[in-house]
Order: structure tokens, then sequence, then C-alpha cells
């Protein structure tokens, strides 16, 4: 049984009296890996939100255990880590003093915070400042930071948006390597994203989960 167990109870949110969704139900401890599948709007980015304990459901509840005890919604966030396109880096850092501050305050699941790089293959530009990225390899930099950071809850909102198919191949292989051990949510409106998945919550006009 892992540390963390997380379980969604009839999640639903409104917005000016329309409701985005209702009646979401997940128990992470039966299914660790779940895809929250929608076009844009639908709500994908919301419900992540609110199972990272950043935004308050309408309706519903997320009960959160730490070893067996409750443990508080608002404290969640030290036990996860997350990137989507809301996520921004400092663009005057280069890639070598973002990931030195980043694992200032986070622990590396790597030997070393400079691993990551190599992983990224982006030793070639690790001392050029973020904001002379492209938008692909500034999106495999927040995969990066996020996947490589030692988590027990891993939340992806699209992340190979913006990348070749090349680089998205590569990302979602590390990906498949670092996420065995730990629960790991995914948003995503692209099937080379979520095809691996088994667990499903259609988001949309019609919500519903697919075992």
């Amino acid at each position: 049984m892992r540390d963390l167990q997380l379980r969604l109870e009839g999640i639903g949110k409104k917005f000016y009296q329309r409701w985005l969704f209702r009646n979401i139900s997940f128990d992470f401890s039966e299914h660790p890996h779940l895809a929250l599948v929608g076009t844009n709007g639908s709500g994908k980015s919301t419900l992540m939100r609110i199972i990272a304990g950043q935004l308050n459901p309408s309706e519903g509840k997320v009960h959160c255990h730490w070893k067996g005890k409750p443990l508080p919604f608002n404290q969640l966030y030290q036990h996860l880590s997350w990137t989507g396109p809301y996520i921004d880096l400092y663009p005057e850092l280069t890639l070598r003093e973002q990931v030195d501050l980043h694992f200032r305050m986070k622990k590396c699941r790597l030997d070393s915070p400079a691993d990551i790089i190599r992983e990224l293959d982006l030793v070639a530009h690790q001392d050029k400042p973020l904001q002379w990225y492209s938008s692909g390899m500034i999106q495999r930099v927040k995969v990066g930071l996020a996947l490589f950071t030692h988590s027990d809850l891993l939340l992806l909102d699209e992340p190979t948006s913006n990348m070749d198919q090349g680089n998205a191949d590569r990302i979602m292989a590390l990906i498949k390597e670092h996420t065995q051990d730990r629960l790991w949510v995914l948003a995503s409106n692209l099937s080379r994203e979520y095809e691996q998945f088994d667990q499903l919550i259609r988001l949309g006009k019609t919500t519903s989960s697919n075992a």
C-alpha cells in the first residue's frame, strides 16, 4: 500500500450557474494512474486543480490519508509535483540555474539535479537563458522538473504539448519509467499521451469514468 491514499467522492464544479462537471468519483487505492480526457474547456485543468488542493469543488469531497491518518486537504501540496500550461519558469535564468533553484526547495528523484538535464537531452543548452528556448524545450523543462521531483502524487497537464513526435516519445518513455511507484494523474486531449491508460474520466457534455 502506498503512503498517500486519495479518493474523489462525487466531485462537481459549477461556474456562473453552469455545471462544468458533476459526480466524479475515483479511488486511487484501486487504480493509481488516471487520465482526464476531453476537449479544451471541458474542465480537465479545473479538475486537476481540485485534486491538487488549489481549488475547492462546488460539491463532493477529496479524501486524503497519509500513512493511514487523515491528511488535511491544504497540506496535500507537500506530497505532490505537477506541471501544466499555467506553470511558469523564470525566463531570465539559465536551465542550470532553474534546476538548481527548484531543487533547493524540493528533493530530487535522481542522484543529482544535473542528471535531469542529461535525461532531457538539454546539456548543450544548459547555460542559455530560458527566454531563448523554444516552446517545446520549455515544455520538456517543465515536465522534467515535475517528473524528477520526489513526490507521492504527480500531476501532468498536457505534458507533450508543443513537442515534435521524437521528443514526445522520449518524454512519454521517461514518464512511464518514473511513475510506477506513485499516484499519477494526466490531463490530455492527445491520444499519444493517454493511450496507455486503463482508467479514464472523459469530460465534456457527458462526464463518465471508464474502467
